[in-house]
C-alpha cells in the first residue's frame, strides 16, 4: 500500500500558532509551533512530579506552552493531536477493528481496549475533553478546532523534516498508534510516501513491552533496563528459539510479525502485556519485582533484544534497496531502543542514521502541531538543534528560592572552572542550566556529571546518586571537537540515540561511561547548541586532559527529571550529590577541598 502526504502550498501566515497535545494512557505532554518552529514542548509529569503521568490531562504543560510563547488560549489557530481523529470518528478504525475481531481470537480486554480507543479519539470525545479542561483552568467556553495528524505520520514528519539531512527512508516504530505498529516512509523533499506498513497486533513495541514486564519491570517504564540487562546476557540457541515463537519473520521474509496468543489472547494472570502462554513457553514464572535478576533473565533480554534489531534491521535493509537511499531517519517509541539504532547504523547498506530524541509519544505534541501548521502553510521545520525546550528559570528567581529555604550558597561569575575542578576532585555535581529537556535525555541543562576516569564512580552514581541498579549504564558528553576521536562510528550523537562500541581511546580515558558489552551512548555537545555545557567540559578536559564527562539524568529512581530550582534542591538533598550548581549558584553539602 502506497499513501502519499503532499499538501498544496499556500503562502505562509507567521502569526498563526498551533498547539500540540498529547493525551494518552502514559506521558502526556504539550508543544506549541509557530511558522514551523518549535516555542515549547514539556512533559507534564515534570510539573506534578509523576513519573509518566498516567492519565492525566497535561494541563500545567500547556499553560507553560502558552506563557513561553508569550500568548493566550485566544490566540491559537488549532490544536492538534497525533491521532487519526476523523478515522476514530467516521467508522474506519471502527471497521479495522471488526475485520481484526473476524480474524483472530479476540478477547473481552481486547474488545474493552478497542471501545476505549474508539470513545476516547473520537473528534466529539476529545472536544469536550479540551474543552471540559482548558474551560476549567483559562475560563473559556470556545477552543479552538481540533484536527488530527495521524499517529505514524506524525513520527515520520518529525523524524524525517527535524533531521539534518535531506532524501531519507522513515521507519516508525511503536506499541500501536491507530492501526499501525510499524510503517516505512520515503522522504522526498517535503513529501511522504508510506511505502510499508505493520498493523495491529504484529507489535514490535508491545513483544518487548511484553518482555519487560515478564522480567519484573513495569512497561512503558522499564523497557531501557532490559535493554541494559540484555548486556550481561550470554547468547542462547535455546532462547532465541523460543522468543522466535513469540517474535519472527513474516512469510515474505520482510516483515515481522508476533504471535498474539503469547500477548493478547488469552487468560492473563502475571500481567496484561502477556498471557499465560509466555510463561509456559519459557517453562518458568515471571520473575517478581523483588525476585534477584538471575543469568537466565540476563540471557533472555538479550535474546528479546536481538530478535528486536533484527527485525528492525530487516526492514531497513529492505527500504534501502527498495529506494536507493541510504539515510535512515528513526521515529516511534521504539527507536528509544539505543542499541536497535546502532545496529540499524552499521548496516553495510546504510551511511547515515537520526533518531529523532522526541520519538516517543511526549514528543508527538510537537510532531502533531508541526504537522497541522505545515498542512496550513507549507512551513517545514529546520534540522532539530537542541531539545532545551522547557523552562528556564532566571537569577532572581532563584536566588528567592534559595532564600526562602535557607540554603546557603555563593554565586559566582563563571562556575564552569571552579566546577570542574570540584569534577576532578571526586565530586558528583547536580548541574542545572537554561531551558529544561524535553524528551527522556539529560543533555547537559538538567544532569548529574561526574568524573569517568575510573569505572568506582559509576558505581557510586549508580548506588547513593540515582538509587538504581548496577547494571544500569552512564552516557559520556564529549565536546563536537573531540567527539571523532572517542568513536569509531558515524551517525547523528547529539542527543544520545545510539549506543557504539567505544574505541580503545574512551576505554582508556573513560572506563565508567563504557557498558559492561563494550559499548557507549556518546553525546556530542555543540558548542553553539549549549555554551555553558561545552565550557564546562572543555575546561574540565583542560584540566585532566580528557575532555568527557559522566552524564545521566537529574533525578532519582522512579521520579521524573527536575524542572525547577526547588525540584533541584530537594533532588539534591535526598541524594549522594556533594555539589549543586544552578546557573551561577553554587550550594556545597560541605566546605570545597583546597588543593
Amino acid at each position: 500500500m502506497m499513501i502519499s502526504h503532499t499538501h498544496a502550498e499556500p503562502a505562509p501566515v507567521p502569526d498563526r500558532l498551533y498547539l500540540g497535545i498529547m493525551t494518552g494512557p502514559h506521558d502526556p505532554s504539550a508543544a506549541i509551533v509557530q511558522d514551523g518552529r518549535v516555542l515549547a514542548l514539556a512533559d507534564e509529569e515534570r510539573f506534578i512530579r509523576h513519573k509518566h503521568a498516567f492519565g492525566i490531562y497535561p494541563i500545567n504543560a500547556i499553560r507553560y506552552c502558552l506563557e513561553a510563547a508569550k500568548t493566550d488560549l485566544s490566540d491559537v489557530h488549532r490544536i492538534a493531536m497525533p491521532w487519526d481523529v476523523t478515522g476514530y470518528s467516521d467508522g474506519r478504525i471502527a471497521a479495522f477493528y471488526q475485520r481484526m475481531n473476524e480474524t483472530w481470537p479476540v478477547d473481552a480486554a481486547t474488545s474493552r481496549w478497542q471501545h476505549k480507543q474508539l470513545s476516547t479519539f473520537n473528534r466529539d470525545s476529545l472536544r469536550e475533553l479540551h474543552r471540559r479542561e482548558l474551560g476549567r483552568t483559562f475560563g473559556v467556553e470556545a477552543i479552538p478546532e481540533i484536527v488530527g495528524t495521524g499517529h505514524h505520520y506524525t513520527h515520520a514528519f518529525q523524524a524525517a523534516h527535524e533531521s539534518p539531512y535531506g532524501d531519507a527512508v522513515v521507519l516508525v516504530l511503536d506499541g500501536s498508534g491507530d492501526t499501525h505498529t510499524g510503517t516505512v516512509w520515503l522522504k522526498t523533499g517535503a513529501a511522504l510516501e508510506l511505502i510499508r506498513e505493520i498493523e495491529i497486533p504484529h507489535s514490535l513495541g508491545w513483544f518487548y513491552a511484553a518482555i519487560t514486564e515478564y522480567l519484573g519491570f513495569d512497561s512503558s517504564d522499564g523497557e531501557y533496563k532490559v535493554m541494559g540487562l540484555a548486556s550481561h546476557g550470554r547468547p542462547d540457541a535455546g532462547l532465541d528459539t523460543l522468543v522466535s515463537a513469540v517474535l519472527h519473520p513474516a512469510d515474505n521474509g520482510i516483515d515481522y510479525r508476533v504471535a498474539p496468543e503469547y500477548i493478547h489472547y488469552g487468560p492473563h494472570t502475571y500481567s496484561g502485556r502477556f498471557t499465560d502462554r509466555l510463561a509456559e513457553l519459557f517453562g518458568r514464572p515471571p520473575r517478581s519485582r523483588v525476585a534477584p535478576v538471575e543469568p537466565w533473565h540476563q540471557d533472555l533480554a538479550l535474546a528479546a533484544q536481538i530478535a528486536t534489531e533484527q527485525a528492525a534491521c530487516r526492514l531497513v535493509s529492505w527500504a534501502v534497496r527498495e529506494t536507493g537511499v541510504s539515510t535512515v531517519c528513526l521515529g516511534g517509541g521504539v527507536a528509544m531502543n539505543v542499541k536497535m539504532n546502532a545496529r540499524i547504523a552499521m548496516l553495510p547498506e546504510v551511511d547515515r542514521v537520526f533518531a529523532h530524541p522526541g520519538c516517543a509519544d511526549n514528543g508527538a505534541a510537537a510532531g502533531a502541531a508541526l504537522v497541522a501548521c505545515h498542512a496550513d502553510s507549507g512551513a517545514l521545520p529546520k534540522p532539530l538543534g537542541s531539545m532545551a525546550l522547557g523552562p528556564a528559570y532566571s537569577t532572581a528567581t532563584i536566588e528567592s528560592t534559595l532564600r526562602n529555604v535557607q540554603a546557603e550558597f555563593e554565586f559566582v561569575d563563571d562556575p564552569a572552572p571552579v566546577i570542574a575542578r570540584d569534577l576532578a576532585r571526586g565530586s558528583v555535581i547536580g548541574w542545572f542550566s537554561g531551558r529544561m529537556e524535553a524528551g527522556a535525555r539529560a543533555l547537559g541543562h538538567r544532569s548529574i556529571l561526574a568524573d569517568p576516569r575510573t569505572p568506582e564512580m559509576r558505581d557510586r552514581v549508580n548506588a547513593v546518586i540515582k538509587h538504581r541498579e548496577p547494571w544500569r549504564p552512564f552516557a559520556p558528553s564529549v565536546p563536537e571537537e573531540h567527539a571523532d576521536s572517542y568513536t569509531d562510528h558515524g551517525g547523528d550523537a547529539r542527543f544520545m540515540m545510539m549506543a557504539f562500541t567505544a574505541n580503545e581511546h574512551l576505554r582508556a580515558d573513560a572506563p565508567a561511561v563504557v557498558h559492561v558489552d563494550g559499548t557507549s551512548r556518546i553525546h556530542r555537545v555543540v558548542q553553539a547548541d549549549n555554551p555553558g555545557f561545552h565550557r564546562l567540559l572543555t575546561e574540565f578536559g583542560n584540566l585532566t586532559g580528557v575532555p568527557v564527562l559522566l552524564n545521566t539524568s537529574f533525578n532519582v529512581a522512579g521520579e521524573p527529571i527536575v524542572c525547577t530550582p526547588l525540584d533541584a534542591l530537594r533532588t539534591f538533598h535526598a541524594s549522594g550529590m556533594d555539589i549543586l550548581v544552578m546557573e551561577n549558584f553554587i550550594i556545597r553539602k560541605s566546605a570545597p577541598q583546597l588543593s
